[in-house]
């Protein structure tokens, strides 16, 4: 095939290589000397069309010029050079140098020739994103930078402002993450901060953007400065960060995408936000198209995001899509964090490429790097190295590896060897025996060195000459550049009107340019909300449910209530029940909700500054009312007519307030949710406050507690229940008579509706809109203070660990830790595997044939671009479940094969799963000491506990993660070890045990490049010990395809195989295809871009025919084996067969490891720890502060069931609440642990989970118990008061278990939550305390429930004996309901007072709860 119509047909490049042979001789001499990169953007190397006009008709005419190359060019154009060839037109990217900006007119003022320096030109070669005009160029300016930890303090945290206490590291010096970092990026320059994980090189970025939190600058500054280029000299002003808000994009290490969007929704949204208002919705749409192709996005464009419950796009193609968002900005300074991590090498190369290209549009970009390929060291201008946080090198690419020969003439990359993995290589702590103390006195050397010369080092010279110098050639003599593919000059992009709209726009004299106002912000944030919640449908069908079967379940517990006084006295108690038991789901959902997601993505782009604080709010409202709007409606709807509410008269009138106060307590309510998550993101601290609020938002509705205390009162004005209690009432029952027939006497009095309105203190007079127009102002108040606090106060974003945590040094595990483990060789077969997602009639291919050997004592690695199914082939080797979303499912075929046999009982013992999240480590333990627990947990139980620890070191060495031993892990929202940190203890973990066969997803992904070899290097010594193991791999460096991978499995984007052989063969496979591999080329770079398809311009005809091409080829290679493979197949026997290794630990080795784990990571948190502790007696103060004492007069019997009521109903709600701050943190561990080891029963973990908790509830009951037996003036004995104690314990433990049920049959606790909430309350309105009118089938299931027997364990231990003092008048009035505490049991129906039988039964169904939770956790696991 020829050469020419294929850019990989025939290397131009070579990577890794000395030299570069092009083979195009009618351009290039093969003889020729390498060329620097800046050669490739030399002024004469290729033409430059620059305005010098601003004027809309020369720009016209320049536009005309560009699009049509036959046309005649203007006059005050640069004319061609016919003298120069076009050879050097690969780069795709040249420097403006003052002299191309020259006219050919002679006449042209030298104030038009100044004006043309000034304006932006436009490229016909380059695609239309990197061809518009640049931004405003900004220099960044870095100045002795230092960082600080933050700082300790003792006592509580309340204190700490007050006793705060510097940290210090071993010597007593103030510890630091970074110190006395300089560095410097010009506009059209790309700074590259690398370093190993650790080295502060995210912080440094945090830094730059301003995003610090809570890290203090001990000393140093940054800055930023329009360039001299883009603005006159006089006009220079510093900017802080802060100032540049508008000019910088950011991309986060983590991806925040709303899941239901498409990508190119994304991107519309991004651009609609984040571009300047003067761009017109045509350009803006052109801009996102082609971000779309440079990042290699076309083909899930229109493809959900996705998220946990619903499959999307790939995490590669979100890592791309996050870049994309800040991207469509065309900022002046770009910042990404490992922008490339996750990515396959072609996508992350042609991504760095396309970021490089807009650097030289007079961009500002700075990144930080793990693991790049030597095709990308010409990129980079500028090189800031770090190590430890101290400077090894900061200045210049081309004087990089000259000042490392300057410190040390052996100091230097060896022939083929990646000049950027060498950097990382030598300023990297090496932490492997015997290497540590050497690479420790080299790097204290390196920043010992740079503080003394490097900066006068680095400094420009008179004699240094031009970039691209005689020294420049020299440095890059072990490598040859990479060139982008070469574009058709025939295929370019027409610019027209649009590009024509974007140069005039960023040609104006008038650099501050503002973002769309705040009324098309609105416009846009409410279309984005409305897509993304309509597309919600878990949460549509969570709504759904929850009102009808709490409407059902309501309207039964209340089914057609008689008119008589007990159905009177029923309807009276609905009236206010109904808010507080249907809109408490929707507060605890709605918190949930805006701490973990909403306000996350709120807080994340309002750092971004891409909006105000009021339209996000106004779309907040609009989207929240079809759905509240809805389900109250339909909630409403089924109480009313199952109930039998007013009908015969005012139907219209009553049943239309119902509706409406239904619909507006329910805004009110999310208001109040939205106001709490306001003033703290942590939803333990905010459940808190809201359930704090609720209490006293019912007891002062007026119904429960007629006159509360005067301090208290004022309350009923900020409670939507008190207003809403009224419309109810006031609809049903004023000039209502009700039929009572049979009824006479006094009795008769509350037949009547406005009598039953007096008894409650509503006059049967006031208009009930005045009530609905308080609720709409509670509403706007609500809000509008959410809205405030969201504008001044800042509480989101992630917090640095103030404290270190250290169990040790380590030092004293020097036993020998030797594996008693005895494993067989197990080679691996996947035979005929295909894999399809389904969903309502939609078919999408994920795996299609695939078949693949992986063979023990070798590894294999599996490879291909983002999207082709990596992930999915390794879930399904290690027989993991996949998610496949709501209505959805996965079809899957064919077999896996361990040593010739299926599947069988215990193979999990024997596969380890490194997944490729690690957000199930338990955020406040150390690194050692989560080491450290899974090695006494996984390994055998005849080793020693020294020896398991001894192992624990020994791969903590192994992984270099010693220096982070001692650090606490993290989590969301605590800082602790880097991202490269984690993924090597996810990995270390699950190496522990020495499995037979190790799966690992992504093992290199996130670390620095002597890491990723490391990392390699100790699964290429596993495997040599028989084991098999298998990796998917992105970006493999060319030391570790040499020396760490025997075999590959390559698959093309749908999951087909490109190749599946040996490594060794790959090179003739290339070969026979016509495209062997280069001399000096990384093998593994040079596959990954042949079976990549370049979707940009036109390349993708020609790479599509490519990959189809591989992928036919193989097909035939494959089919002609078969015949050979069958015949064999029957001869072919498992070796040994597998002898089935239990891997579980004792109940005995196991229960103590997991209570001190779980125990330990509970008091390192001391806002869920005492949160814990103190919610129920904080639930006890709020009610002795609304009833106080209780009294002995007429109302004293009216008010102990009210207070009884108020005291017992809330306790399980509590229960959840508590579990829920803890709970899906050790869940997850649980369920990992089972996944890739078995290492522990469910029986074992529920007994853990128990036992940690016990003390606590009991703690907290005995604590509610002293406030509200005792300080409320309850009859009270010993043996009463631990009753009333035990009886709160119950309904906390039931609680916790109901938590624990719930939250294990999915991930997403704002789903759980809703579901747990709404069974509780389904249990209180069936404990037969609420409705004195339920019917006798649901009374029966009462008895099921723990509070029924808690709330008559507490009752009758108060009524027996009680004495109300009532005068005869009072009685005869029905001012005093009973004088005696036996005549108010009677009135219950209660005829039973046997406490001590209502204990046992209590314990029992506690204990009951809990086995059921153990039942469901067991069901779970064996799922799993």
């Amino acid at each position: 095939m020829s050469s020419s119509s294929d850019p990989l047909a025939v290397p131009a490049v070579g990577d890794d290589a000395t030299a570069n042979q092009s083979q195009e001789s009618t351009t290039t001499s093969a003889s020729a000397a390498p060329q620097d990169h800046r050669q490739l953007r030399a002024p004469g190397n290729r033409e430059s069309l620059v305005e010098t006009v601003i004027s809309q008709n020369d720009l016209q005419e320049n536009i005309n010029a560009l699009n049509d190359a036959s046309a005649p060019r203007p006059a005050h154009y640069p004319q061609r050079s016919q003298s120069k060839t076009r050879t050097d037109d690969k780069d795709g990217a040249d420097d403006v140098e003052l002299d191309d900006l020259k006219p050919s007119n002679a006449s042209q003022s030298p104030k038009e020739a100044l004006q043309a320096t000034l304006l932006p030109h436009i490229d016909v070669d380059d695609n239309y994103m990197t061809s518009l005009p640049p931004p405003p160029p900004f220099d960044l300016e870095i100045e002795d930078l230092t960082i600080g930890v933050p700082t300790s303090s003792g006592g509580l945290p309340i204190l700490g402002k007050f006793f705060n206490k510097p940290a210090e590291d071993a010597d007593g010096q103030p510890r630091t993450i970074v110190r006395n970092v300089s560095a410097t990026c010009a506009s059209g320059e790309m700074l590259a901060i690398i370093g190993g994980s650790g080295s502060g090189k995210t912080t440094v970025l945090n830094a730059i953007v301003g995003r610090l939190a809570n890290l203090p600058i001990e000393s140093g500054e940054i800055s930023f400065m329009p360039s001299h280029r883009g603005i006159n000299l006089s006009e220079r002003k510093t900017l802080s960060a802060r100032k540049m808000k508008d000019k910088i994009g950011f991309v986060k290490q983590q991806d925040t995408l709303l899941e239901h969007l498409t990508v190119r929704e994304t991107l519309s949204y991004a651009a609609a936000l984040r571009l300047p208002r003067e761009i017109s919705a045509q350009t803006r749409e052109l801009i996102v198209t082609q971000t779309i192709e440079e990042l290699g996005l076309r083909d899930v464009a229109d493809t959900i995001v996705g998220g946990a419950l619903r499959k999307g796009i790939s995490g590669g193609e979100r890592r791309r899509l996050s870049i994309g968002c800040a991207l469509v900005a065309m900022p002046s300074v770009l910042v990404a964090d490992e922008s490339t991590t996750g990515l396959d090498s072609f996508t992350a190369y042609a991504l760095l490429l396309t970021l490089s290209q807009l650097a030289r549009r007079n961009r500002t970009v700075i990144l930080t790097l793990h693991q790049p390929r030597s095709a990308t060291f010409p990129l980079f201008d500028r090189i800031l190295l770090l190590s430890k946080g101290r400077v090894v090198f900061s200045g210049p690419r081309e004087k990089a590896l000259p000042w490392f020969q300057h410190v040390n003439e052996d100091f230097k990359p060896g022939d083929g060897v990646n000049p950027m993995d060498w950097l990382i290589d030598v300023s990297t702590v090496d932490t492997r025996e015997g290497k540590e103390e050497e690479s420790r006195e080299r790097v204290g050397l390196l920043v010992r060195r740079w503080e003394e010369e490097g900066p006068a080092f680095v400094q420009p010279r008179e004699d240094d000459g031009e970039r691209g110098s005689e020294e420049d050639e020299g440095d890059e003599g072990t490598l040859a550049v990479l060139s982008p593919p070469r574009r058709d000059r025939t295929s370019r992009t027409p610019l027209n009107a649009s590009a024509l709209e974007v140069a005039s726009i960023l040609s104006q004299a008038n650099w501050d340019m503002q973002r769309i106002g705040i009324l098309r912000q609105t416009a846009v944030l409410l279309s984005r909300a409305t897509k993304d919640v309509s597309r919600n449908y878990g949460l549509m069908l969570a709504f759904t449910l929850q009102s009808i079967i709490l409407g059902a379940i309501l309207g039964f517990a209340f089914f057609r209530l008689p008119e008589d006084p007990s159905g009177i006295q029923s309807l009276k108690t609905l009236s206010l029940q109904h808010l507080p038991y249907f809109t408490y789901l929707t507060l605890i959902y709605s918190v949930y909700r805006y701490c973990n997601t909403d306000l996350i993505l709120f807080d994340r782009e309002r750092e971004d500054h891409l909006y105000a604080v009021f339209p996000w709010l106004v779309s907040e409202f609009c989207t929240n009312l079809p759905v509240l709007g809805i389900s109250a409606s339909l909630f409403a709807l089924l109480i009313y007519f199952m109930v039998g509410m007013r009908s015969a008269d005012h139907f219209a009138w009553a049943i239309g307030l119902f509706i409406a106060e239904n619909v507006l307590v329910q805004l009110v309510i999310v208001g109040f949710a939205l106001l709490s998550s306001s003033l703290n993101r942590v939803y333990a601290t905010a459940s808190t406050i809201v359930n704090s609020l609720q209490i006293f938002m019912i007891m002062t509705a007026g119904l429960f507690l007629l006159r509360p205390p005067v301090y208290i009162n004022w309350m009923r004005f900020i409670s939507p229940y008190y207003y809403g209690f009224r419309i109810v009432a006031i609809s049903q029952f004023r000039d209502r008579t009700f039929a009572c027939d049979g009824i006479e006497g006094l009795a008769r009095n509350q037949c009547d509706g406005n009598q039953v309105l007096n008894g409650v203190l509503v006059s049967p007079t006031i208009n009930p809109s005045y009530y609905l127009a308080a609720l709409c102002g509670m509403v706007l108040v609500t809000y509008s203070l959410a809205g405030i606090i969201l504008h001044v106060y800042h509480p989101g974003g992630v917090k640095h660990a103030n404290q270190l945590f250290s169990s040790g040094s380590g030092k004293e595990a020097m036993v020998a830790a030797d594996m008693e483990i005895v494993r067989q060789r197990i080679d691996v077969d996947v035979r005929h595997i295909c894999l399809k997602w389904t969903r309502r009639g939609t078919e999408k291919t994920i795996l299609h044939n695939i078949n693949a050997r992986f063979p023990a004592g070798e590894v294999t690695a599996i490879m291909g671009p983002s999207g082709a199914g990596k992930s999915s082939l390794l879930q399904l080797v290690a027989g993991r479940q996949m998610n496949a979303g709501p209505m959805a499912r996965f079809q899957v075929e064919g077999a896996v094969l361990f040593n010739g046999r299926p599947r069988f009982r215990g193979f999990r013992a024997l596969v380890a799963f490194v997944e490729q999240e690690d957000n199930h480590h338990l955020p406040a333990l150390t690194v050692r000491e989560t080491l450290r627990y899974a090695a006494i947990l996984r390994l055998p139980k005849t080793m020693s506990r020294k020896r398991k620890i001894a192992r624990a070191e020994e791969v903590l060495q192994m992984l270099g993660l010693t220096d982070c031993a001692d650090n606490v892990v993290g989590g969301e929202l605590l800082k602790g070890i880097s991202g490269g940190e984690k993924r090597r203890l996810s990995l270390a973990v699950e190496m522990i045990s020495d499995p037979a066969v190790l799966v690992v997803d992504e093992p290199t992904s996130g670390l620095d490049a002597l890491t990723a070899h490391n990392v390699m290097l100790a699964l290429k010594a596993i495997a040599a010990s028989g084991r098999t193991v298998i990796a998917s791999i992105h970006q493999p460096r060319s030391d570790i395809w040499h020396a760490g991978i025997d075999n590959v499995v390559l698959l093309a984007k749908g999951g087909r195989t490109a190749f599946s052989c040996p490594k060794s063969e790959i090179g003739p496979l290339c070969a026979s295809l016509g495209y062997p591999l280069p001399p000096m080329v990384n093998p593994a770079d040079w596959i990954l871009d042949l079976v990549s398809v370049d979707s940009r311009g036109d390349r993708e005809k020609v790479t599509r025919k490519r990959v189809s091409l591989m992928i036919d080829n193989w097909a035939e290679r494959e089919a002609k084996n078969v015949e050979d493979k069958a015949a064999n197949r029957d001869s072919v026997q498992a070796p040994e067969g597998i002898v089935d290794y239990d891997g579980k630990a004792s109940v005995i080795v196991a229960l103590p490891v997991i209570l001190e784990r779980m125990a330990r990571n509970l008091w390192r948190q001391p806002p869920v720890f005492w949160m814990r502790l103190y919610q129920t007696p904080l639930l006890a103060c709020i009610m002795l502060m609304i009833y106080q004492r209780l009294k002995y007069g007429p109302t004293g019997g009216q008010d102990r069931m009210g207070f009884v009521l108020e005291i017992i109903s809330p306790l399980a709600f509590v229960g959840v609440l508590n579990n829920v701050a803890v709970f899906p943190a050790d869940r997850d561990i649980f369920f990992h642990e089972v996944r890739t080891s078995g290492a522990y029963s469910a029986s074992t973990f529920v007994l853990a989970f128990t036992i940690v908790e016990l003390p606590l509830e009991i703690g907290g009951a005995l604590l509610a118990a002293i406030v509200t037996n005792i300080g409320a003036g309850m009859q009270t004995s010993a043996r009463i008061f631990f009753q009333f104690a035990f009886a709160q314990w119950a309904l906390l433990s039931t609680g916790e278990s109901i938590g624990m049920m719930f939250g294990s049959f999915t991930r997403s606790m704002g789903f759980n939550v809703s579901l747990v909430s709404t069974f509780i309350t389904i249990l209180v309105q069936l404990s037969g305390v609420v409705s004195v009118s339920l019917p006798k089938w649901l009374g029966i299931l009462a008895w099921s429930t723990t509070l029924k027997y808690s709330t008559r364990i507490v009752m009758i231990n108060e009524a027996v004996g009680l004495r109300l003092h009532c005068t005869e008048d009072e009685v005869m009035y029905g001012q005093c309901l009973v004088q005696t505490g036996e005549q108010l049991l009677e009135l219950l129906g209660w005829k039973d007072w046997n406490v001590s039988k209502y204990c046992g039964i209590l314990f029992a169904i506690t204990v009951g709860y809990r086995i059921l939770a153990w039942a469901v956790i067991r069901a779970k696991v064996a799922s799993l």
